[in-house]
């Protein structure tokens, strides 16, 4: 009876061995996985930069040099004809268009100020803008951030996620009101962004994210994953939409840990 005691115990404290190998190993692939995630999006920022240079400082830059040219080929020629003239202004004013479009996407790529003026104030002006460029009412609101430096990747990530919720509404919202709230709520960084929009049901949205081929509420998903945080969804049809984001505060490394860092 001893033996098959001793036995007993053995089995279990073997099948409890395996059972933590198999949590490590499932812990260790997630992280893996978090990790490469996490590197994948950073290497998206920096494309998105250099995209957003190259469009800003040399597309755009031969676009206007291009629309000088038009704008003064035929300058002290008073012998061309109306039509060709005519032609000629519909052709500048298409490059100017185009040199308009070409800087909206370097802006979209790459929040401009985002370093020199701090995130609330990015945000800022984004929201202005948008209003400007979709005549949808933007308030935004925030509040005790005045004593969190927050680190330079998750200041990128919640100017992110602003875009992607403002987007998601321009595009399925139908909404005239979007009221957005950053609050530095310590260890945390609030976000709410709320419509007034058509709403959704929250139930099957959720269901369908995994299959579903439009990236707003998904992209936004997976962003706040990577960053340790939470988000949760409230809506209802024609009640409009409610998102509230927890992120954990990061502060800002100071020079020398980046140092550290990179040796």
């Amino acid at each position: 009876m001893a033996s098959n005691a001793t036995i007993g115990i053995v089995v279990t404290h073997n099948g409890y061995l395996n059972f933590l190998a198999d949590v490590t190993e499932r812990k260790q692939s997630e992280d893996l996985v978090h990790n490469l995630s996490h590197m994948l999006m950073q290497a998206q920022e920096r494309e998105r930069q250099m995209i957003s240079y190259e469009l800003h400082d040399s597309i755009g830059q031969n676009l206007y040099t291009l629309k000088i040219g038009c704008d003064m080929l035929f300058e002290n020629q008073p012998a061309i004809s109306p039509g060709l003239r005519g032609k000629m202004v519909e052709l500048s004013k298409l490059l100017e268009q185009t040199i308009t479009n070409v800087r909206n996407l370097a802006y979209g790529l790459q929040p401009p100020g985002l370093d020199e003026m701090g995130l609330v104030k990015a945000l800022e002006m984004y929201c202005e803008e948008f209003y400007e460029k979709n005549g949808v009412k933007v308030e935004f609101q925030s509040a005790g951030l005045h004593s969190f430096d927050m680190d330079s990747n998750s200041e990128i990530h919640i100017y992110r996620l602003v875009q992607e919720g403002l987007n998601n509404i321009r595009k399925h919202a139908d909404a005239a009101q979007v009221n957005i709230m950053l609050m530095g709520a310590s260890p945390n960084v609030i976000l709410r962004i709320e419509d007034n929009g058509k709403g959704f049901d929250v139930t099957a949205r959720e269901l369908a994210l995994s299959n579903e081929k439009r990236l707003g509420l998904r992209s936004m998903k997976e962003r706040v994953n990577l960053l340790g945080g939470q988000m949760t969804i409230q809506s209802r049809p024609m009640k409009g939409t409610k998102i509230f984001i927890k992120i954990p505060f990061k502060e800002r490394k100071s020079e020398s840990e980046k140092a550290n860092i990179n040796h």
